[in-house]
């Protein structure tokens, strides 16, 4: 699959690929017992990341890798993934889902 690029809203450039099938299963082993398509969604767009202003990031072998890399995305990195992956108002979306799942 080939590379595509996204501006951030803080102007840093992100590269991503999408992943296939292989890399869902690989996240189903250290996600939570009974994972949220919101969860799914965000772990998806993060481990999608393959450089952060041309830097190339090491793809997340474990849970805490991966929450390592969402923080350096940050809040305006997920927003411009989210909008080129899933369109525009997606994220939104996620955590509406997330919140109505912890009600």
């Amino acid at each position: 699959m080939t590379e595509q690029t996204v501006k951030t809203g803080d102007g840093r450039t992100l590269t991503w690929r999408e992943r296939g099938p292989g890399d869902v299963l690989a996240l189903l082993e250290f996600g939570p017992a009974s994972p949220t398509t919101a969860w799914m969604e965000y772990a998806l767009m993060v481990s999608s990341v393959e450089a952060i202003d041309g830097v190339p990031v090491i793809r997340p072998a474990s849970r805490l890798q991966l929450e390592q890399l969402a923080n350096q995305i940050g809040n305006a990195g997920i927003t411009a993934l989210s909008d080129a992956m899933f369109g525009a108002g997606a994220a939104d979306g996620a955590q509406a889902e997330e919140l109505a799942a912890k009600n």
